[in-house]
């Protein structure tokens, strides 16, 4: 199985356009990128990333089936490789979730990419018990997993009963990694290279490698990493002068190489 290491879009603005972005994401040696707003034709947007040898994850924030239906659409157009959604509210109850997902279900057969549920804050998916009650429910619903928002949510490490339990049932339908790493305060550390910061990596590396384990053992062609480190408010800053802690580019390239370091055998 090949691991698909993917750069997050998100921060980069001050490396230029689109384009440029782009030409900067294949030097540093991603496999490809993933954002939501790609800023140009679709049709311009692909022959870039075939010309610099890169896949597509495309993402989507859909607060309703509404918005999921209108977002499918224009995303159609980019040929993602898979397509990662925000779905609904985290004050849906379990039968409105139900409602969401079965309804979208059916609207995504009509792309011609797997469609994966991120677990996320203000989402349906926004703590591991709200996220076991869903796939307890419905067997094909498959999630990318953003743990660093299980840990903050539950302000817990999630090693023990009764949320151990919960991480093996999300990491069973896991199709899609976020390697953000948080902790119990915080939905991302401010370096996870370093320190605690680096102890709670080693914690989360045991979920991921459950996950890599899992999908190759299935026989998957290949799984995608996103090690989605975001900047300030999301990155911790100096308060005297504003200034990230670290730097989110060497963070993410930095956690890629370790995926790649520590699984070169896969």
């Amino acid at each position: 199985m090949e691991l698909k290491l993917l750069k997050c879009d998100w921060g980069m603005e001050h490396l230029g356009d689109m384009p440029a972005r782009l030409e900067a994401y294949a030097a540093a040696g991603y496999d490809g990128v993933e954002c939501s707003q790609i800023g140009m034709d679709p049709d311009s947007f692909g022959e870039l990333l075939e010309l610099h040898g890169l896949d597509y994850v495309a993402m989507m924030f859909c607060d309703d089936e509404a918005a999921f239906r209108q977002q499918l659409d224009a995303v159609k157009r980019t040929r993602p490789l898979l397509i990662n959604c925000h779905p609904g509210r985290d004050w849906f109850d379990l039968e409105r979730s139900i409602r969401f997902f079965s309804e979208v279900k059916n609207m995504a057969e009509e792309v011609d990419a797997q469609v994966v549920f991120e677990t996320h804050r203000t989402r349906c998916l926004y703590a591991p018990w709200a996220t076991q009650r869903i796939l307890e429910a419905l067997p094909w619903l498959r999630i990318t997993a953003d743990f660093s928002h299980f840990t903050n949510v539950a302000e817990n490490p999630l090693k023990l009963s009764p949320y151990a339990e919960m991480m093996d049932l999300a990491i069973e339908r896991t199709d899609h990694i976020h390697a953000r790493v948080g902790s119990p305060q915080a939905a991302q550390v401010p370096d996870p290279r370093i320190g605690k910061g680096l102890g709670w990596t080693k914690r989360f590396e045991v979920w991921w490698d459950r996950i890599i384990e899992a999908r190759a053992a299935e026989g998957r062609p290949f799984l995608t990493i996103n090690p989605e480190f975001g900047p300030p408010p999301y990155q911790a800053i100096n308060p005297h002068t504003e200034e990230p802690l670290a730097d989110i580019w060497e963070i993410c390239l930095w956690m890629s190489n370790r995926f790649r370091t520590r699984w070169a055998d896969l």
